[in-house]
């Protein structure tokens, strides 16, 4: 598989909550972690502070494992086959980037033979107009046309369908994943670096010139609605859509150029969600998954945004 030379190395501390949340167990498949695995749910609680140097790379063969976890705690147990998601992701291994432990770094530690799992979080686009007969592909258009008949409007889920299926628009699934306490600050370049990917291979191949992107993003918000009366029933509606929040800080932005919104909730398919350093003594959170559809022309504007906010 073809590969370029693209690295880029960030020194992070990371100090409230511990080291980034990893599957340590690479003897098991992701297969056998689905019922399990889930980044929604609390984790043990760390005060030890460390430092982590971060390199971004391009996907490898060998990350397949490490994508695919990474891909089950956005989907959980929906029918999406995984592998082959992860699989097109691979294929595609000049667009985006595997976020790892510098290797300068894992060298110097004892212990860095055990872990041959170094992926702390991935980025990258399928296009989905391009990739619409793939299985998994088909399956997140099932997933989204099903929960947004649910939890949509009659015309949220129209536009939805619409955008997606209309073969004049070129459609890409944006997947950005990372565990839970990674810096946010790593990403403005990790965003920046997926967009100068997607103008370099568009200048080679039109599937890269997308018009849209497609986002499925971890969010959650406090587990209480108050309805003390039906008056003030739709108020509190409001009010509780107001504090949605997202695991990854930079999806804010996506949303405010986002044509196209609408959460569905994923509480069921995954241990509830805590707020603060998840412990056991914080507030109860429901978890969702916020889809959303950003027009391109609206990224540069986006990205600005998560620079502007999001850099140290």
């Amino acid at each position: 598989m073809a590969t370029y030379g693209k690295k880029r190395r960030v020194e992070e501390n990371l100090d409230e909550e511990g080291p980034p949340n990893k599957d340590k167990d690479n003897d098991s498949s992701p297969d056998e972690d689905e019922e399990g695995y889930d980044d929604d749910s609390p984790h043990e609680e760390f005060n030890e502070e460390i430092q982590v140097e971060f390199e971004a790379l391009p996907p490898q063969e060998d990350d397949f494992h490490g994508i695919k976890r990474l891909l089950l705690q956005l989907f959980l147990k929906s029918q999406v086959n995984l592998s082959e998601m992860t699989n097109l992701v691979l294929s595609q291994n000049h667009v985006g980037s595997v976020l790892k432990q510098s290797a300068d770094q894992l060298a110097e530690e004892s212990d860095s033979s055990e872990d041959d799992d170094n992926i702390y979080g991935f980025i990258s686009v399928i296009n989905i107009s391009d990739k619409r007969e793939e299985n998994c592909i088909k399956s997140v258009r099932s997933l989204l046309d099903e929960r947004c008949s649910k939890c949509g409007s009659a015309a949220e889920r129209e536009e939805l369908l619409r955008i997606i299926d209309d073969p004049k628009h070129s459609v890409g699934l944006l997947l950005n994943e990372r565990f839970i306490n990674i810096p946010p600050q790593l990403a403005p370049p990790l965003h920046k670096s997926l967009q100068k990917d997607l103008e370099l291979a568009s200048r080679k191949n039109p599937k890269f010139k997308l018009d849209y992107f497609l986002l499925i993003c971890k969010s959650y918000r406090e587990n209480s609605l108050p309805t003390k009366s039906k008056k003030k029933k739709k108020g509190a509606q409001q009010q509780m859509q107001s504090e949605l929040m997202f695991t990854n800080a930079e999806d804010e932005y996506f949303l405010k150029a986002a044509v196209l919104s609408f959460n569905y909730p994923v509480s069921e398919e995954s241990d509830t969600a805590l707020a603060g350093t998840w412990s056991f003594d914080d507030t109860e959170l429901k978890t969702y998954r916020t889809v959303m559809v950003v027009p391109a022309s609206h990224i540069s504007d986006v990205l600005s945004q998560i620079e502007e906010n999001l850099t140290v």
